[in-house]
């Protein structure tokens, strides 16, 4: 999984969305709830690097998969919302396994 641009950017896709529920979780129940300031300090910036790796991982799976700008889009915009990554995993899936019957495995910084 972690051999293919596309395997990166799933095994960050699915972190960012655990991520990103677990800030959530903090925001509501830690911090408005509990009233603990201080609860959204560390899940928010282990939420911000993951949303930051998943941004360049996506930019460098971009070209070697063949991927428009639209289709980048959505896979951005499934990263803005809670649960979103999970619904675009099993497509994502299906792209690691096509570019890898393809043959088309390039390294990643080859851009």
């Amino acid at each position: 999984m972690l051999s293919t641009p596309i395997g990166r950017l799933r095994v960050v896709s699915l972190l960012e969305g655990l991520s990103y529920l677990v800030l959530l979780y903090c925001s509501i129940v830690m911090k408005r709830i509990q009233g603990n300031e201080e609860a959204i300090y560390i899940p928010g910036m282990i939420h911000g690097v993951l949303f930051i790796l998943l941004c360049l991982l996506l930019w460098i799976a971009r070209k070697p998969s063949g991927w428009s700008y639209p289709r980048c889009a959505i896979i951005f915009g499934a990263a803005l919302l809670p649960f979103g990554p999970f619904f675009v995993e099993p497509w994502l899936k299906r792209e690691d396994a096509r570019m890898t019957t393809m043959g088309q495995d390039t390294h990643p910084l080859e851009i």
